[in-house]
């Protein structure tokens, strides 16, 4: 099964599935990273979405932990390499425009 063919599969039964994992990683602001509302989330199927947010958390994390007292290069360096992961997983996902997207607004305020 190719990615394309995975991204149109749909998720269900997941209505009597308890969340486990909170919505932000801890530590983390909700107002940290760019926001993914402003894309046309409706029309993306459920992994692009995951795609979408898990990059805008790592760049949240990324932001954060750039202030941090205990900053070390090793860890910067795994958070961006991180980000580049989430990245290339937006852009399998033929969502890489919206990912880029994001990624240059973080630029743009750092």
């Amino acid at each position: 099964m190719s990615a394309s063919q995975r991204d149109n599969t749909e998720v269900t039964d997941l209505d009597n599935e308890q969340s486990v994992v909170n919505a932000a990683p801890i530590g983390v602001e909700q107002q940290a990273g760019p926001e993914v509302e402003e894309y046309e989330t409706e029309a993306m199927t459920p992994l692009q979405s995951h795609y979408l947010e898990t990059l805008r958390q790592l760049i949240a994390v990324k932001n954060e932990y750039q202030t941090a007292p205990e900053f070390e290069g090793w860890m910067m360096d795994a958070i961006k390499r991180s980000i580049y992961s989430a990245l290339r997983d937006c852009m399998e996902a033929n969502i890489g425009d919206a990912a880029k997207e994001l990624l240059n607004q973080e630029h743009q305020v750092n």
